[in-house]
This record gives C-alpha cells, structure tokens and sequence, in this order.
C-alpha cells in the first residue's frame, strides 16, 4: 500500500497482552480457501492485465483494467474468476465493508456475479485499523483464442466512504484435449501479514493447502504461482523482506549445520524456501511470484507458507499446476 499510518509499538503491545488472542490482524490467521481442484487436459492461464493502484476512490469514482489472454483455440473454460483487490475501506476514518459495482467493456460481452468477498484487517483498536479484501466474482464469456476486454469498477456507495484499489486478477482454467494432461489446484482469499508491534515472522505466516494426492512418479513439471498485492514492495531498502515456504518443515528441529547437510544429500527432502519474493512497485502493486516446484512434491496434501519480515502485505491466490508425463 502507498501509506502506512500505524499506532506507536508500545500501545499496540499493550492491546496485545490485555486482549489475549488475536483473530483479525496482521498475523496469518486466515488460511486461503481451496476453491478449485482437478485433473484434466488443459491448463490456465492468471493475469494482472494493465492494472494498477487507484488512488483514493471517493463514491462516483471508477476505476479500469483491460485484458488481453489467450487460451488454446479448443479450449473450454471451466474455471473463471475475477479478483478485484481492495484496501482501506473507510468512513470518515471508521472501518467499512466498499461497495463496489463491476461492468464489462465491450457492454454485455461478460457478466460478474459476486462469488465471495475475503476480509482482513490489523485487529487492533485504532485510528485506523480499516478493512482490506478480495472480491472473487465468477466470470462469463470467456470463449476460445484471444479474449480482451476491459473491467471497470466503481465506488457505488450511498454515503461518503472510500476505499483504494491495489489491482485486480483475472483466472482461467480451461480444458482443451490438444493440451497436455495436469493437476491444478486454486486457493483463494485474503490475510493481511506484518510482522510488527508485536507480530513475529513466524506468527506473520499465511498458509495455502492443496488437498489431494500427486503421483510423484508420474510428474513431469509442476509450478506455484502466488499473489500478494503490495507483496515485495517497500519504500525503503528491507532486506529478506519475505519469504515463501514449499512443503517446508518451519518447526527447525534439527540444528542448522544438520539441516544444511541433509539438504545438500537430499535437495528435496525439506521443501524448498525462497527469500525477497514478489514483483511489484509504487504503481503495479500486485506482486506475483512464481516458482518451479517439481523437485519439493510430496504424495499428498502438499502447502505453500508465505511469512512476512516487514514487508507488509496480502496474501490472496495460490495456484499449483502439475504437469503429468505422457504414457
């Protein structure tokens, strides 16, 4: 985000001990939701389109994305969703949830309908302690070859309240009998992560799952794909500002020299962890990392952690695709 306005240490401390838990706040405490599985030929395609940060969106405001994807010319899309990425969402300095209209250019070509809407914020009394959040629409009118169009989003309140945009997201699974045959799995959501007044990195950790099994043997590629707007982005120079986990033991049970020597015998056999991840800027806020995974698989249920170490960010998607070998 493009401005931070945070309660000093010593008073975030201080809510911390006499409030006990945390639920809402910038630790990981909201796991994505898996929202699609399956095997098939075909593939996917995720694409930010042109968008950027908004600005403030005062009501009557809009805001636009164009898209531009392409997907085999036998393709039938059988997953669709937009994601609109939202922030400070406020009322005179008072958290609200935005309301948000979305229409399609060309008019009538694609209809969004809301699917879900993913909440987060700090969890903690303050001037402003606003909500942040993805909207997951489901999406019609994505048909085979090239699609463009654009997406315009409006701040259609009755009242005067305000929110920012980060970016949006556009998702396709397809299927298509010329493509080759994967696994994909899609998580979804939004979890705010800081690892500040009195959030640890390892409490500053947001998890996705991917339920199911693998037939490690008959893996051909496999990739992650993640998303965090404002992810990577900081106004100053933070070094190992975040870090990404796959299928990584996080408990560190065993001492580091030890550690490092099985990795080396045994490259895959702890996951893999990646440090400083996520590409974005002042402008391109929704920062995507992805990632070969293939040698890091496991037989089932493998996960994704992303930690915070003072980067600031939301972690909303999770995509990981399988490609299988021929038989």
């Amino acid at each position: 985000m493009s401005s931070r306005n945070l309660l000093p240490s010593a008073a975030i401390i201080f809510f911390l001990i006499f409030t006990g838990t945390v639920s809402a706040s910038y630790s990981g405490d909201e796991p994505l939701s898996p929202v699609f599985y399956d095997e098939l030929n075909g593939g996917y395609v995720f694409s930010t389109g042109d968008s950027i940060y908004s600005g403030q969106m005062n009501p009557g405001n809009y805001y636009n994305a164009s898209f531009d994807i392409a997907i085999p010319s036998d393709a039938e899309p059988v997953f669709s969703r937009l994601y609109v990425y939202w922030a400070w969402s406020n009322l005179e300095k008072a958290a609200i949830y935005p309301s948000i209209s979305i229409s399609a250019t060309p008019a009538g070509t694609h209809e969004f309908t809301l699917a879900e809407r993913y909440v987060d914020s700090k969890g903690f009394v303050s001037s402003y302690d606003f909500f942040s959040g993805t909207d997951s629409y489901e999406v019609t009118g994505i048909g085979a070859g090239e699609n463009s169009f654009s997406v315009t989003a409006g701040n259609s309140a009755a009242d005067n309240s305000t929110f920012v945009i980060e970016g949006m997201g556009l998702l396709v699974v397809y299927e298509s009998p010329s493509s080759p045959l994967v696994q994909i799995w899609a998580d979804e959501g939004c979890d705010m992560l800081y690892s500040d007044y009195g959030i640890t990195p390892e409490m500053a950790t947001a998890t996705a799952v991917f339920n199911g099994t693998v037939d490690t043997g008959s893996v051909k590629s496999a990739r992650i794909e993640l998303v965090a707007p404002s992810g990577g982005y900081t106004r100053s120079d933070i070094p190992e500002k975040n870090v990404v986990l796959f299928n990584r033991d996080t408990d560190g049970s065993l001492p580091g020299f030890l550690e490092s020597l099985i990795s080396a015998i045994f490259p895959g056999y702890n996951g893999k962890e990646w440090i400083d991840c996520f590409d974005s800027d002042e402008l391109r806020q929704v920062g995507i990392e992805s990632r070969d995974v293939g040698p890091y698989l496991k037989g089932s249920n493998n996960i994704v952690r992303v930690r915070d170490r003072g980067d600031y960010m939301l972690f909303t998607n999770a995509i990981l695709s399988i490609e299988k070998e021929e038989k």
